[in-house]
């Protein structure tokens, strides 16, 4: 089965677990401090930044976006002749594609890039004649709850379901999630996509961190990241996405260590609904505990503070998943060369052999797990602050719920990622 999982145990981090949990601890308080006593005014309400009109241009050319589709829509072509046409292989390259460089390399790639998902999405390919392929709207504020429930489905197949690491499974979920998209675009019209496609919704999420954005004109800024973030209208139902997402992370951590392992491994055919009743209880607690650090705030909605939990979305995706990335992305891209496993060497690669250079330094591997974990949460606060200034009083008191709610969620994912 593809190890599915990136994160280290407790054992292999060359850390000393106190010290981190107590550094991560003081990192956190830290920042409310100086959020508290040198944050006095809203910073980030307005999206604001330097225009670049030349690279708009460039990027908004025919030519580009032409070229751009054609080379991400033949892989998507690609895999999808492997998923229906090739071996019931571990080795089939659509696993790795879909597990690997789809759902972990889209944050990254959001990241660097801003939602560059949305223009290669292979299903507004199939839709251009319905104008799917349209620019996007100024921050939309329709509501994610049909991209949300697709995530759970989709973290669903990833971390329970039973098979999911086989193609025959994998087949019929992509065939829903096509129907679910399509069928609903041309039942309600293609802003449906945006509402209801997991991984457009995830990238667009995730992109609000980036450096990139648009203006009202539709000019690309470069800027601020927390400006990108703070300034942002959300949609509706955002909070519960987030909490979908980083309930996910966290139930794929709690589920690697030793206790789940040990508790569970007797369980056989129990095994899939306990992992079931798991995945949602580990969304539940994490939204419900984001609803209570929530409820100080008085004329602020939860979806309204939500972009203070993007940071940790990252910080826990890249910190967990970011070895697999780079260990099975390059596994999968080998296997590119050979999508219907029939020994074909289209590419040249089938050969090649992984890199596995950046596991010759673990305590460096460690220390930026543990930075993203603790940067992720104290950029969080920072968001989540600046967005509260504007509305909430700005007292100690106020943000003592958030604090307790951050310090758990902090020391939570650090005992997960240690093995605790």
């Amino acid at each position: 089965m593809i190890p599915l999982h990136g994160i280290a145990s407790r054992s292999d981090l060359p850390l000393p677990f106190e010290l981190v949990v107590a550094g991560g601890a003081v990192v956190l308080i830290v920042t409310f401090w100086v959020a508290l006593f040198a944050w006095k005014r809203s910073k980030y309400r307005d999206l604001k930044g330097r225009e670049m009109p030349r690279l708009t241009r460039f990027v908004d050319s025919p030519a580009f976006s032409r070229t751009l589709r054609i080379i991400v829509g033949a892989v998507w072509l690609l895999m999808a002749v492997s998923l229906f046409f090739g071996v019931d292989r571990i080795d089939n390259p659509v696993l790795g594609f879909v597990y690997v460089l789809l759902w972990v390399g889209l944050v990254p790639i959001a990241l660097l890039f801003g939602n560059v998902y949305r223009r290669t999405n292979p299903l507004r390919l199939l839709l251009r004649w319905r104008g799917a392929t349209a620019p996007a709207p100024f921050q939309s504020t329709a509501s994610v709850l049909p991209a949300a429930l697709a995530l759970m489905v989709f973290l669903y197949l990833e971390l329970v379901q039973p098979g999911g690491a086989t193609v025959p499974v994998v087949r019929w979920f992509a065939i829903a999630w096509v129907l679910w998209v399509v069928g609903g675009a041309l039942l309600r019209g293609q802003r449906w996509i945006q509402q209801a496609d997991p991984f457009e919704a995830y990238s667009r999420t995730v992109a609000h961190m980036s450096p990139w954005a648009r203006n009202e004109r539709g000019v690309i800024m470069w800027t601020n990241p927390l400006r990108n973030l703070a300034s942002w209208r959300v949609p509706k139902h955002l909070a519960l996405l987030t909490c979908i997402l980083l309930g996910g992370t966290l139930f794929d951590a709690l589920s690697n260590t030793a206790w789940w392992v040990r508790g569970t491994q007797h369980l056989e055919g129990w095994l899939w609904p306990v992992s079931a009743l798991g995945m949602f209880a580990s969304m539940g607690v994490v939204y419900g505990l984001f609803w209570l650090g929530t409820r100080p705030y008085k004329g602020l909605t939860m979806d309204a503070l939500a972009p203070g939990l993007v940071p940790l979305v990252v910080g826990y995706a890249l910190s967990h998943y970011g070895t697999m990335l780079y260990l099975e992305g390059q596994r999968t891209l080998i296997r590119f060369s050979d999508p219907l496993g029939n020994g074909a060497n289209l590419f040249g690669t089938i050969d090649l052999a992984p890199s596995t250079t950046m596991f010759m330094f673990p305590t460096f591997i460690a220390v930026v797990q543990v930075l993203l974990i603790v940067g992720g949460h104290a950029l969080g606060v920072l968001v989540t602050h600046d967005i509260a200034l504007r509305t909430a009083p700005s007292g100690a008191k106020v943000h003592l719920p958030l604090l307790g709610m951050m310090v758990v969620f902090t020391m939570g994912g650090l005992l997960l990622m240690f093995g605790g």
